[in-house]
């Protein structure tokens, strides 16, 4: 299984040019503001939805303005279509389709004269869990109360059939550890049916005992693969003075093919999961 960590993605807003006798303010042109989708459909039995925002200027800081006034559609291949309800804060909540696995969807995004589609399907082949384990290690390299603590390591079986792409999400007392470098996606190009064993889930990133632990993998599409596999090539890009990233490919496309672009992806996943709690080393959570 290829497992890839994102590194941490550091923007470079402002910068001042010091000499002994001036300093220099840079300024940068900002870029065309555009709609932002993050939205994800799965078999899970929970409330789904679907974030809309507007990209920042790099000068601004806080979280991405919200797009509240925008008309969401959402369709599936079983025949059913919804307009999707604001719930506030450029979240749309899906209330009527489910996610089932091997349908497919259509995402509408009506906004400020422009309109934007995106399709996804939900593949099968997710595989199962057999447990985590957690092991208590010390690694002087990571800063966190010297690198001490407990780490996770995945075991499972890997699904017969080329074509599988993964990725998995960690949870830390209910928040989604989701800096960059804690992103991990797979594909089974060279594990196909393969065991998978002592896979470490949380490198960089200790838990401590009291914990509570979530593991979640999600069988995505090749083009969702794709969107954060070159979103890492993006982030490892040379450093702060590299040639500037382009923009990361997305499935979000403007039916008007001269009109704004947007960025983001929308996605569709199987889901399977491991809950528990850190209680110490060679503690086994199946």
């Amino acid at each position: 299984m290829k497992r890839i960590f994102l590194n941490s993605i550091f923007v470079l807003t402002t910068f001042w040019l010091f000499s002994c006798e001036r300093t220099i303010d840079v300024k940068l042109d900002q870029g065309e503001t555009l709609l932002a989708v993050d939205g994800w459909i799965t078999d899970e039995n929970k409330q789904q939805s679907i974030r809309l925002s507007t990209t920042a200027p790099y000068f601004q800081n806080g979280k991405p303005p919200a797009v509240t006034d925008a008309i969401v559609t959402l369709s599936d291949s079983d025949g059913n279509t919804e307009q999707l309800t604001h719930a506030g804060n450029g979240i749309y909540n899906i209330n009527q389709i489910e996610g089932i696995v091997g349908n497919t969807y259509k995402l509408q995004i009506r906004w400020q004269g422009e309109t934007y589609e995106a399709q996804t399907e939900i593949t099968p082949n997710v595989p199962q869990i057999d447990s985590i384990v957690v092991k208590k290690e010390k690694r002087p390299n990571i800063p966190a109360s010297k690198g001490e603590g407990y780490f996770l390591f995945y075991n499972g079986p890997e699904n017969e059939g080329v074509g599988d792409n993964f990725r998995v999400k960690v949870y830390r007392n209910d928040s989604l550890m989701n800096r960059p470098d804690n992103i991990i996606i797979a594909e089974d190009q060279f594990v196909d049916g393969n065991y998978l064993s002592n896979l470490e889930l949380n490198n960089g990133d200790p838990f401590r005992v009291g914990d509570k632990l979530k593991v979640e993998v999600l069988s995505i599409t090749r083009d969702a693969f794709n969107f954060y596999n070159e979103l890492i090539l993006q982030t490892q890009n040379g450093g702060l003075f590299a040639n500037p990233p382009s923009n990361v490919r997305t499935n979000i496309l403007n039916i008007n093919s001269k009109g704004k672009k947007a960025v983001g992806f929308f996605g569709g996943a199987s889901v399977i999961s491991m809950s528990g709690k850190v209680e110490g080393d060679g503690q086994v959570i199946k």
